[in-house]
């Protein structure tokens, strides 16, 4: 009874801090190459991202934040260098069908000190990604992006304007959700959609 008592303080003291960092300390570097109507193209230069991958039967909000405090470990000392790493923005969600499934992944960006090198993550469930340059389609929105239906109309809406402006070589077959805030900051949120450039 004590045991688990504590293990639950600990875990409460984890969320806070999590919770409570309102201001990411480096944003994922990109240039704005061209304004839309209701979007921007954006470029981004190859860098390199912690991730959690996982299959599911469906969206499950439960699995996004079991990844989500898996990959908060990692930069809270839980790789092989026990590196603190400072958290960044955006954390990247990819949602890909397969089959019946989705293949649901959750990366955060490494920032510019730990790109040439960054720490092997002790969690076998976690892997570094480099990501090649890529153009990206983006919209942002704001408010609590907390239920697929929010993401899902994000995207869509995002995809009709691609559309209307007649846009040359964008892959729809996926999309990229982008959350920049803490669950902790009720104002000024700052979601993003991104389509990606074949």
């Amino acid at each position: 009874m004590k045991l688990s008592f504590v293990v639950a303080c600990l875990v409460c003291a984890q969320l806070a801090r999590a919770q409570y960092e309102e201001e990411a300390s480096e944003i994922a570097p990109y240039n704005v190459t061209r304004e839309g109507d209701g979007y921007e193209v954006r470029a981004y230069p190859a860098a390199k991202w912690v991730c959690h991958s996982q299959v599911q039967q469906a969206a499950s909000r439960r699995k996004d934040t079991r990844a989500f405090f898996a990959l908060f470990r990692y930069i809270d000392g839980g790789n092989e260098a026990e590196a603190n790493i400072p958290m960044t923005a955006p954390v990247s969600m990819k949602k890909t069908p397969i089959d019946d499934k989705v293949d649901a992944q959750m990366c955060f960006y490494l920032p510019a000190a730990h790109q040439a090198s960054p720490p092997a993550p002790t969690n076998a469930e976690l892997y570094i990604e480099e990501r090649p340059a890529f153009t990206a389609f983006v919209r942002t929105f704001g408010g609590f992006a907390n239920k697929e239906r929010v993401w899902e109309e994000a995207s869509e809406a995002l995809k009709v304007d691609l559309e209307a402006a007649q846009e040359d070589g964008v892959d729809f077959s996926f999309f990229y959700r982008a959350g920049y805030d803490s669950p902790m900051k009720l104002e000024n949120r700052r979601n993003e959609v991104w389509y990606l450039k074949n």
